[in-house]
């Protein structure tokens, strides 16, 4: 069975010999790489020979084989590809799928696998192996993998114990909960979550008493794949366990818990340490600090929270905010989202009331979606867009929320922005481009031709103007690099300023950008090809 062409040797042919580092051969079997460099009575060959050479001889040993060293019982027949439900995958896409698997490109592997799902193609023979070994190091990618090995894959994955994970029935997943390793276990209970909850969580009750305190806290978390109330009674119970990190994760998976008791405890302790007082047309939004932490307070959270420069109060009303959707507040003060937001930043509790409405926002966000919580979301972005410094006053990764929302409603948001600002991106807009950031690591899908090519040309207008940070602007090209729609490449790889000397600064990280962008284009103009 054949392998792929070595990775230095596949980069020297791109690059040329001229700019290729020495030993560019490193990779080939020790053996084969000594026939090459030690021809006895030769004369020492140039590097083009050198590289031809190198590629005569991989191509030899691969057709050449090997004689195992003593006869083994014969595999079980492989299946004919004949009989196959899934056609043959196009020439082009399987040379795609075999730079992928030497880690060119290694990020655009799943959506590759989201394309031979798509087109229906089975995964080429000789590639079997190496995408098996893929899917046993990347657990994300196994249901993609699942669909597309055809009959010979799946006999395949039954030859070797480390490609059990293929087909896995109940019985598998059930055997992997029993006797497996901890993270064995904690795939199976999300395995069994997914397919039945309740399941799942008598299977989690029956040996809660046994489990190490440190496999506790892995196990409850998998208690996230299908939360709901039927869950409460078990956490409720965690928030009491000796172990700070069980007890984390209950709190954390209760206060994401819509109708929990825990969110209704918050909501209780919430409601009198904020109003806002009226004086005919001026409003201020009044906020006071807990005064004490009791017992039942600690035991829900309170204080869980480290939040440097804040005071140690101030943290505790911040946890009491991030278990209570915040359309509660647009609603008790009869305003909107955005004049909430306002209020905030005039208060002297800034910092504290928008970091714990944006930690309410993340949660309620990924429990569910709804046009109050989208307002909200709105409001974030439109403040931290014009705000300077409000990024401090928010979680991290408080953007990937757009990989929470439906995917009109993001495209949506992410086109009226993007469309507001000027034909070429300055400095100013370096907000803009750490939130387009986050939105396209969290994209689940490619972003529309429109915004994706509203988004280059600002970039390029901003390097013909030389009014764009390359330092910084470099990390996000990657990420668009991997959800701007790829049919319009052509476009990507004309219109940027290369006669200009600034551009020297840009020449590398466009160089990448537009090479995964080419490689995304054939990649989905392959799988078009008609299968022979």
């Amino acid at each position: 069975m054949s392998s792929p062409l070595p990775i230095k040797i596949h980069k020297t042919l791109q690059i040329g010999t001229s700019r290729a580092a020495p030993g560019f051969d490193d990779d080939l079997p020790l053996a084969l790489r000594e026939s090459v460099r030690g021809r006895p009575g030769a004369a020492a060959a140039t590097q083009e020979e050198n590289l031809w050479l190198s590629l005569a001889a991989h191509a030899l040993w691969q057709r050449a084989g090997h004689q195992p060293a003593a006869p083994e019982p014969a595999a079980p027949a492989a299946p004919s590809s004949d009989s196959d439900t899934l056609r043959a995958c196009p020439a082009q896409a399987e040379r795609a799928l075999a730079l992928l698997l030497q880690d060119e490109f290694a990020q655009v592997r799943s959506e590759w696998l989201r394309l031979a799902n798509a087109y229906k193609c089975r995964l080429p023979p000789r590639l079997l192996p190496g995408v098996l070994d893929m899917g046993t190091a990347h657990r994300p990618l196994r249901a993609l993998i699942d669909g597309v090995l055809g009959a010979r894959g799946h006999w395949l994955a039954k030859q070797n114990p480390s490609w059990n994970w293929v087909g896995a029935d109940t019985d598998d997943v059930r055997l992997l909960w029993d006797d497996g390793n901890i993270e064995q276990r904690a795939n199976a209970l999300r395995d069994m979550r997914a397919q039945d909850g309740a399941a799942a969580l008598q299977a989690l009750q029956a040996t809660w008493p046994s489990e190490t305190p440190e496999h506790r806290a892995t196990l409850l978390g998998c208690l996230s794949v299908g939360l709901g109330l039927a869950d409460e009674a078990f956490l409720e119970s965690a928030l009491d366990d000796k172990r700070k990190e069980v007890r984390s994760v209950a709190q954390r998976l209760l206060a994401g818990l819509p109708g929990s008791q825990l969110a209704q405890r918050m909501l209780a302790r919430a409601m009198p340490l904020l109003r806002v007082e009226r004086n005919g047309d001026s409003a201020h939004l009044l906020a006071d600090v807990p005064h004490e932490r009791d017992k039942s307070m600690q035991r829900d959270g309170v204080g869980a929270g480290l939040y440097p420069a804040m005071g140690e109060k101030s943290g505790w009303l911040v946890d009491i905010l991030a278990a209570v959707p915040p359309t509660y507040w647009s609603s008790t003060f009869d305003a909107s989202p955005r004049t909430c937001l306002t209020l905030a930043m005039a208060s002297e509790f800034k910092h504290t009331l928008l970091l714990g409405w944006s930690s309410a926002l993340q949660r309620s966000l990924q429990a569910g979606y709804d046009a109050g919580l989208h307002a909200w979301f709105t409001a974030f972005l439109d403040l931290y867009l014009k705000s300077s410094g409000i990024h401090t006053h928010m979680p991290r990764d408080f953007f990937g929320l757009f990989g929470t929302l439906p995917f009109d409603a993001a495209d949506d948001l992410l086109s009226t922005l993007v469309e507001a600002t000027p034909a070429a991106w300055m400095r100013a807009h370096s907000s803009l481009i750490d939130m387009l950031d986050d939105a396209a690591k969290s994209a689940q899908r490619n972003w529309p031709l429109a915004l994706s090519r509203a988004v280059v040309s600002r970039i390029q207008a901003g390097c013909a103007a030389n009014t764009l940070q390359s330092w910084s602007l470099s990390y996000t090209m990657a990420s668009l690099a991997l959800v701007l729609d790829p049919r319009a490449i052509d476009a990507y790889e004309n219109g940027w300023p290369k006669d200009i000397p600034e551009f020297a600064q840009w020449e590398d990280t466009v160089d990448k950008f537009l090479r995964t962008l080419r490689f995304r284009h054939d990649m989905y103009q392959s799988f078009q090809e008609q299968s022979v």
